[in-house]
């Protein structure tokens, strides 16, 4: 029995330069907010207990933790996916 979604998750992302000017835009969808949150928690934490981790001692954040290409593959496990170009440049 397939469930419908009540709620969606939409993030838009800016990276700015040291004077504020754009650099890039990014939009991604995912789940509703709860259910990405706790998809994501639970994928770091299953990612980082696995016995080949290769995890430097102290906080970091998810992309220096895991490699941008990992927590890629993380996100679209979790139903995180980037919006059609079109709409992520508005």
């Amino acid at each position: 029995m397939s469930r419908t979604p009540t709620a969606v998750s939409l993030v838009i992302a800016v990276a700015r330069d040291g004077h504020g000017r754009p650099l890039a835009t990014t939009a991604l969808t995912g789940p509703d907010p709860y259910e990405m949150t706790g998809s994501l928690l639970a994928w770091g934490a299953v990612h980082a207990a696995a016995p080949d981790a290769v995890l430097k001692p102290g906080v970091h954040g998810p992309v220096a933790a895991f490699g941008l290409d990992t927590l890629r593959l993380g996100a679209a496990e979790a139903g995180v996916h980037e919006v059609d170009g079109a709409l992520a440049r508005r």
